[in-house]
């Protein structure tokens, strides 16, 4: 029996007394998170909350959460101080991988230097960790960890050595910037939740006042909240088809930015639901895809060391991608303006407040043109009866310098999104997710497994590094670059199983010949896929 769990945030109702508070619990567990932040903000305690399992709020106690006002304690309620504690260890947890990162590129800092380009630095620090050590890090953290090093190498003039002595919480001083309270560590003393139907009956404990000082400065506030019908159908469509109903869990309030710019009160509702495993997957059946830029999705079923499908091509509209172009230029435009005159002059905050309106539409694009193509990959994989879906490892690829377009086409698919909601969706269907390693899948021959050739056309050969096609000069096959190095991946999978890695040793791959035509694959049964 497997589970899957999916979030919705749902908006509380607009009532002035209810909002205003909100508004007081808001401050308060802010002044009070901000205070045990500060407090716990050590090495030692890093380590602890980084190398424990348990949840963050048993690891610190509640009775650290504490708060003053002119010398007089301010009352708050046990299980609202579990919940301060429970967002101060997370944000403490995400530090002590932070730190880990710091110190992995301070000890190659030592060697590389700080001066140069940024991004020069972070991708030879990136692939350094990653050939020599198996560690994997987000870019942005190495990129971050470059910057602190930059500030006090630049600015304070302290050089290499000095900074080595100087610990990772003396160089960095954290914040809550957001507001996020969790109320998974209660139960039922702060927080009650009865779900009915289509709505949610929601019984909150909140402040009288901004400083309450004893018990009676709390009461119990009581609302409805909504849940609009797309959100209501998915999920009695989940409870439907699985063994077991749905089960809620209790939520998450947190401050929500719309479109206006307006920030609104939200609860994010967790649902759970089990279900049994797809007994019609073929076990020995792989589909293994290869994420691009001309053709977002290529994909190649194999099965027993051969190819039994043509390649399974997939773009979204070409109209969605226009709009992200236009919507780049309209914020570069926006961006040179605000460069250009000072932040006090008249219009300038106009301006920001459109960039940022920008970037959230920027944002929903993305997230469609994700969840688009990982509905895609999935129902390709059961019209095959796919057991397993092999993605590449692109976590530190670089785009090519001087291509911006490209760059935008890359941060908008090859990041990471795509294996992540992969993962989440693909657990329903019980489909395996993996990825395994990019490097030279697009350079040596799937058929007999030499090195060969990149060209611009099929039919003149003309050799370029940057052709879209591939010819091998042993065997003379010629292809799609994108349709070879998905046949690779799945050379490159079949070498994990056997514990090696390298595309080299792998088994050539034949083709059976076998499969359907492409355009079938139009007509194909759509599956109900989450998207949130």
């Amino acid at each position: 029996m497997n589970q899957i769990t999916q979030s919705y945030s749902l908006k509380i109702p607009q009532q002035v007394e209810l909002i205003v508070q909100l508004d007081y619990l808001k401050e308060l567990t802010m002044q009070a998170g901000q205070q045990l932040l500060e407090r716990l903000w050590s090495e030692e305690w890093l380590d602890i909350l980084g190398s424990s399992t348990k949840k963050a709020y048993k690891v610190i106690g509640e009775q650290q959460v504490q708060l003053t006002h002119k010398g007089q304690p301010i009352y708050i309620p046990s299980r609202i101080r579990r919940c301060i504690a429970e967002r101060v260890g997370r944000i403490l947890r995400s530090q002590a991988e932070r730190q880990k990162c710091y110190s992995d590129v301070l000890r190659n800092v030592q060697t590389t230097g700080v001066e140069g380009k940024l991004d020069s630095l972070v991708s030879i620090i990136a692939q350094t960790l990653v050939r020599f050590e198996g560690k994997y890090y987000k870019r942005a953290l190495i990129r971050q960890s470059l910057r602190t090093f930059r500030k006090y190498y630049y600015q304070l003039g302290l050089d290499l050595e000095l900074l080595t002595r100087i610990p990772y919480t003396k160089m960095v001083q954290p914040s809550i910037w957001s507001f996020i309270l969790p109320y998974a560590p209660d139960d039922g003393q702060a927080i009650q939740v009865t779900c009915d139907k289509d709505e949610i009956a929601v019984r909150l404990k909140l402040p009288k006042m901004f400083q309450p000082f004893n018990k009676r400065d709390w009461y119990w506030q009581l609302f409805t909240v909504i849940i609009p019908s797309k959100v209501y159908q998915r999920i009695h469509a989940m409870a439907s088809n699985n063994i077991k109903a749905s089960t809620l869990h209790l939520p998450t309030l947190r401050y929500l930015r719309l479109k206006g710019g307006l920030s609104l009160p939200f609860l994010e509702f967790a649902w759970t639901t089990k279900y049994k495993d797809q007994k019609l997957l073929n076990n020995q059946r792989v589909m293994a895809t290869d994420l691009g830029i001309i053709n977002l999705t290529t994909s190649v079923i194999c099965e027993a060391g051969s190819q039994i499908s043509q390649p399974i091509y997939w773009s979204p509209d070409k109209q969605l991608l226009q709009k992200i172009e236009q919507l780049y230029h309209h914020i570069a435009r926006v961006q040179k303006k605000l460069d250009r005159y000072p932040k006090q002059w008249l219009g300038q905050g106009r301006r920001t407040q459109e960039r940022e309106r920008l970037y959230q539409k920027l944002n929903r694009y993305r997230k469609q043109i994700m969840h688009l193509g990982s509905n895609h990959l999935l129902e390709t994989a059961l019209l095959w009866q796919c057991q397993t879906l092999v993605l590449e490892d692109l976590r530190n690829y670089d785009p090519l310098k001087n291509k911006c377009k490209l760059s935008r086409k890359l941060s908008n698919w090859l990041r990471g999104s795509l294996y992540r909601a992969l993962i989440y969706k693909a657990k329903r269907f019980g489909i395996k997710i993996t990825r395994v390693s990019a490097r030279w899948t697009s350079s040596y021959c799937p058929r007999c497994g030499a090195k060969g050739q990149k060209i611009d056309d099929p039919s003149t050969k003309t050799l370029n590094k940057l052709g879209r096609y591939f010819s091998c000069p042993r065997c003379l096959f010629t292809a799609d670059r994108d349709y070879i190095a998905s046949i690779n991946i799945y050379r490159m999978y079949q070498e994990h199983l056997k514990k090696r890695f390298q595309l080299k040793l792998s088994k050539p791959v034949s083709y059976m010949g076998a499969g359907i035509p492409r355009n079938r694959l139009r007509g194909a049964p759509v599956h109900s896929f989450p998207n949130g």
